[in-house]
């Protein structure tokens, strides 16, 4: 099973004069997403985190048109979308893409982010849960748990 990873790009760069190209350099921005990759690897998911996968921190030279078409791709080739969404207009395309194409949605929010109405409202339209969580230990063994179950 494939997993794609769905977290903000934008507004995690450091380069706002072409945020498509900005490099992402918060080392505990990546340290939480790497925690959200390995945790989907070890539950035996094959994944693509764009972030490393498709912009390589920020270090790869594409086109805004490249990065849809191919995120659009990647979403279709997966299982499974995880979606840490914050504010990201991105990552709600991505959310309406896997649900356009049928994916199985897990959310990750915050247990302090109110839910929003169209992200609960994603199971009228296909597989979706959300999951809270208070820190980063708490996602693991709640995001374990929810993997452990999808693979059975």
């Amino acid at each position: 099973m494939r997993a794609y990873i769905a977290a903000p790009y934008t507004s995690k760069s450091v380069t706002q004069s072409n945020p498509h190209r900005g490099e992402i350099k918060d080392t505990a921005y990546i340290n939480f997403l790497d925690a959200i990759e390995s945790i989907a690897v070890s539950s035996g998911f094959q994944t693509f985190l764009p972030h490393r996968d498709l912009h390589n921190w920020g270090k790869a030279n594409l086109t805004e048109e490249a990065v849809g078409k191919r995120s659009m791709e990647e979403v279709q080739k997966s299982d499974l979308l995880i979606a840490y969404p914050e504010q990201s207009v991105g990552v709600n395309i991505e959310l309406g893409w896997a649900s356009a194409f049928k994916k199985k949605v897990l959310i990750l929010l915050n247990e302090n982010d109110r839910v929003s109405v169209m992200h609960s409202g994603l199971r009228g339209v296909t597989d979706s849960q959300i999951i809270k969580f208070r820190d980063i230990m708490d996602l693991r063994m709640k995001l374990r748990e929810e993997l452990a179950t999808l693979k059975r």
